[in-house]
């Protein structure tokens, strides 16, 4: 009697799994005819593009499997190509296609080309947003898919075109992404990215290798957090160099008031030469060498080739004082340990810096209001002045990208 239970029990899961495999199967199927209808549809040509594809199949593990996608720029592809890939895949969410809803699991697309162009201050992809959904909500609450992934992708921007000064003509190039949807209600994303970069910049070419992770957070109104970190690698900039660099940030309270904010970030470089011929590097150098001879009474070899052997920056904002705790640098002409700390609510500034140049020592510190902090040693009045309208010069530059002095000052 046992037995005959336990076959029937077995029966009916038999049963029961080759009915669902049948109906999701005729739900992939038949979401794959649509597709494939709607790509062939003259209808779909009324977005003013064309798409070609070399062969579209359905394979119920891996979802639709198009081969050889293209889209054209508008009006066909005699204006060139806006996006092409060897093999899309789209899986849909097979529980919410059962409730007639489009959702996808996953969306892979394999060395894809997209060719991104700007004219007349217009990119030339805004025609695609009316695929879209039409709402007011924010891209993070309508975006529709678990998972984007770009394998080996390359990423054109030119704003040649524009008639913009100076223009800009960006390249990715092998990069690997991806990107997770985890949440439905507002948006938890994390992207990863690896890739190289390369663009003109004062009229030279700037490369590096890029690998990125970061987790993004929305709240229904925006986005409200973010942390992760970045890093470069062999960048180069003509003939400056750069073996290494890297970031870090924790941002809360992205979409607050400047004095609610609380962020945390770091940055470390390594390995940075600039040669004297390159740019206006050695004169800004030399131009704030002079001053620290002059605050010493004692002239200091001239800058040619920059060297940087190491640097490392670590601010925090939070509460409306924006900290910078640690800035250390050692170059080929200077050491230099800096700390600053700006009190947005208090309208008041801290700083001190220790310095190493020429075989000299110089140690400097300014506490009080921002305006007229009071700086120590006490200095002639020339000297005060100058050093007094760089600290002022440092607060302004700081204020323009953190509005902390909101509100009435504390008394």
């Amino acid at each position: 009697m046992n037995i005959s239970k336990l076959k029937l029990m077995a029966l009916l899961f038999i049963a029961f799994g080759a009915g669902a495999g049948a109906f999701a199967y005729v739900k992939y199927r038949n979401f794959s005819d649509y597709l494939i209808a709607r790509i062939n549809s003259q209808e779909d040509k009324k977005l003013g593009r064309r798409i070609k594809f070399k062969k579209v199949s359905f394979s119920p593990l891996r979802g639709v499997v198009i081969d050889g996608p293209c889209v054209s720029r508008a009006p066909d592809f005699s204006q060139g190509t806006f996006f092409c890939a060897e093999r899309a895949v789209i899986r849909p969410d097979l529980a919410q296609l059962m409730k007639n809803r489009l959702y996808f699991s996953n969306i892979e697309l394999e060395t894809p080309v997209i060719k991104i162009l700007e004219t007349n201050g217009r990119w030339d992809f805004e025609d695609l947003l009316a695929l879209l959904p039409k709402t007011s909500k924010g891209l993070h609450l309508t975006w529709n898919a678990r998972k984007l992934a770009l394998k080996n992708a390359k990423l054109e921007i030119d704003t040649a075109s524009s008639g913009r000064k100076p223009a800009r003509s960006i390249s990715l190039e092998n990069v690997d992404l991806i990107l997770l949807h985890y949440s439905s209600l507002a948006g938890n994303f994390s992207l990863d990215l690896d890739g190289g970069v390369k663009t003109i910049f004062n009229g030279q070419l700037l490369a590096a290798k890029v690998s990125l992770s970061t987790d993004l957070n929305f709240e229904y109104a925006g986005l409200a957090s973010a942390f992760g970190k970045a890093e470069f690698t062999d960048t180069a900039l003509g003939a400056s160099t750069l073996k290494k660099a890297a970031l870090n940030w924790k941002l809360f309270g992205i979409n607050k008031p400047a004095p609610a904010k609380n962020y945390a970030a770091g940055l470390t470089a390594e390995d940075l030469f600039i040669p004297a011929q390159s740019g206006g590097a050695a004169q800004a150098v030399n131009e704030a060498m002079r001053l620290l001879s002059s605050i010493l009474g004692k002239e200091t070899p001239r800058v040619e080739d920059i060297g940087m052997k190491s640097l490392a920056l670590d601010f925090t904002l939070n509460d409306g004082i924006l900290s910078v705790k640690r800035l250390d640098l050692d170059t080929n002409f200077l050491e230099l340990h800096h700390a600053y700390e700006l009190n947005g609510p208090a309208r008041a500034v801290s700083a001190g810096l220790e310095a190493r140049f020429g075989g000299n020592k110089l140690a400097l510190t300014a506490k009080g209001p921002m305006d007229r902090p009071e700086i120590l040693p006490a200095m002639s009045v020339t000297l005060n002045r100058k050093l007094l309208e760089a600290v002022r010069g440092i607060n302004a530059s700081l204020l323009k990208i953190f509005p902390i002095t909101t509100g009435e000052p504390h008394a």
